[in-house]
């Protein structure tokens, strides 16, 4: 996975195209968007350790 940083260097989320997913941690929540290749989308929430 690549992490993407904001400006002032803090983790905003990590992808990984090869799989087309999208990872976001905030606080006790975890979203992973994963990009179908139909062009959908799937939302999944999860408690993050």
């Amino acid at each position: 996975m690549q992490d993407v940083r904001n400006i002032q260097g803090k983790l905003v989320c990590r992808i990984d195209e090869k799989a087309g997913i999208v990872e976001i941690v905030h606080k006790s929540c975890k979203t992973l968007i994963h990009f179908r290749p139909d062009g959908t989308a799937e939302v999944t929430n999860t408690e993050a350790a």
